[in-house]
C-alpha cells in the first residue's frame, strides 16, 4: 500500500505547499547539478552515439525545478555531441509522480522549455515530454529504455507507514510522529525494515528499466552517523512531535490522534544505502558523498525550517487531523525550533548524493 501517495503527497515534497519550499529544494538540486550533468554525459558516452536519449525524473512535483534539471541535462548532452561533431540525439523526457500530482501546471511550462532549447540549435532539436503517473516502488518504464534517472528528495518517503507500530492496539511510538531519537528501539527496527524492503524494490525495478552503463542520480536527506542521533541534535520532525504534544495540552488535538499518527519517513545513513545497493547487485556505486550543515542561533530564521517541514508534511497532516490544525501547529513548530536553538541545540542537515551505474552484465 503506497500510503504517502494515497495521502496526496509528492514523492519527496507535499504538493499543497510546494511553492513555499521550492527555493529550499532548488538549493539542494543546484548543489548536485555538476555531478548530475557529468553522470548524464557519462551515461550517453557509455551508449556511444545514441540516436535517442531517454531521461526520467522520479518525484517531479509540479514546479519549475524539475524542468530546470532537464534543461541543463539536455544542454550538457548536446554540448558533448557538438564537441564530438556528432548528430544531436532526440530526447524523451519522462516526468513521474503520483496521479494526484498537478501535471497540468507542469506541462504548461514545457512549451517554453522546448522553444528555448530548439532556438539554441536552430530548431534542429527534438524534445518530447511525457507524464508517468504512479509509484516508483515498482515498475514504471519498458525494459532497458532509459539512459538516466534522477530522484531528488523522493526516496526519503517510504511506501507506507511501517507495520508493527502498535502492540495489542497500543501505540509503540506514543507521543512521537516518526523514528525520533527518543522512540523505543522497536520503532527504529520497524522503520529500517520498511526502508530495506522499499529501497530494494526501487533498485530491482530500476535495474530492469535502465540500460547497461546508464546512471541513476539520487539526492536525499540522510543521517550523518550510522546509528542513533546525537543528544543535542534537533530534527525538524522531532520538533513537529513536540509541537503536537503542546497542542494536546492546549486541547487543540486529541492525544489518541497524535499517538496514531506516524510519518512514512526514513533518513538512511550512507552505510545503509551502500549495503542495499550491494545486496541487490544490479548497480555499482559510481559516486557517493554526504554534506552536512549545522544550523544554530546564528543561522537563518526558524520559520525557514518550519516552512520546509510544512511543505513536506502538510497533506499528510490534513488527511489525519483536518485542515484547522495546520496554522496553530506550525506557529508552535516555529516557536519550538526557536527555543531549542536558543538553548544551544542545533539542526543538523545531512544531504546524501548517490550515483549508481547499471552493470552491463545485469
Amino acid at each position: 500500500m503506497d500510503v504517502n501517495r494515497n495521502f496526496h503527497m509528492k514523492q519527496g515534497l507535499g504538493e499543497t505547499s510546494y511553492a513555499q519550499n521550492s527555493s529550499f529544494q532548488k538549493e539542494m538540486i543546484e548543489s548536485v547539478m555538476d555531478i548530475t550533468l557529468s553522470s548524464a554525459v557519462a551515461a550517453c558516452a557509455a551508449a556511444e552515439t545514441p540516436a535517442a536519449v531517454s531521461i526520467a525524473d522520479l518525484g517531479c512535483s509540479s514546479g519549475r525545478n524539475t524542468l530546470s534539471v532537464v534543461e541543463n541535462i539536455i544542454r550538457a548532452v548536446c554540448g558533448r555531441s557538438c564537441g564530438a561533431m556528432r548528430q544531436l540525439p532526440e530526447f524523451m523526457v519522462f516526468l513521474n509522480d503520483l496521479p494526484s500530482n498537478d501535471f497540468n501546471t507542469l506541462f504548461s511550462l514545457v512549451p517554453e522549455l522546448v522553444k528555448r532549447l530548439k532556438a539554441e540549435h536552430d530548431g534542429g532539436l527534438l524534445v518530447s515530454v511525457a507524464g508517468i503517473p504512479g509509484s516508483f516502488y515498482g515498475r514504471l518504464f519498458p525494459s532497458s529504455s532509459l539512459q538516466l534517472m534522477t530522484s531528488f528528495n523522493g526516496l526519503n518517503w517510504l511506501s507506507q507507514v511501517p507495520p508493527g507500530l502498535f502492540n495489542e492496539g497500543k501505540p509503540v511510538n506514543k507521543g512521537k510522529v516518526y523514528m525520533s531519537p527518543a522512540s523505543p528501539p522497536l520503532v527504529a527496527t520497524r522503520y529500517f525494515e520498511q526502508f530495506q524492503k522499499d529501497f530494494s524494490l526501487f533498485l530491482t525495478s530500476r535495474s530492469q528499466e535502465v540500460v547497461g552503463g546508464g546512471r541513476i542520480v539520487i539526492s536525499m536527506i540522510g543521517r550523518k552517523r550510522h546509528g542513533s542521533h546525537k543528544k543535542n541534535e534537533l530534527s525538524v520532525f522531532e520538533a513537529l512531535g513536540k509541537s503536537f504534544s503542546i497542542l494536546v495540552t492546549q486541547k487543540l488535538v486529541e492525544e489518541e490522534q497524535v499517538d496514531s499518527f506516524n510519518l512514512p519517513l526514513y533518513t538512511p545513513s550512507m552505510q545503509e544505502l551502500e549495503d542495499q545497493v550491494y545486496r541487490e547487485g544490479s548497480f555499482t556505486i559510481n559516486y557517493m558523498k554526504q554534506d552536512s550543515q549545522s544550523f544554530t542561533t546564528e543561522n537563518p530564521d526558524p520559520k525557514m525550517f518550519s516552512k520546509s517541514c510544512r511543505a513536506a508534511t502538510e497533506s499528510l497532516i490534513c488527511h489525519h487531523f483536518g485542515e484547522k490544525i495546520i496554522e496553530p501547529l506550525f506557529e508552535t513548530h516555529t516557536q519550538v525550533i526557536h527555543e531549542k536553538l536558543e538553548a544551544r541545540e542545533y539542526i543538523d542537515l545531512c544531504q546524501i548524493v548517490l550515483v549508481l551505474c547499471k552493470s552491463a552484465s545485469r
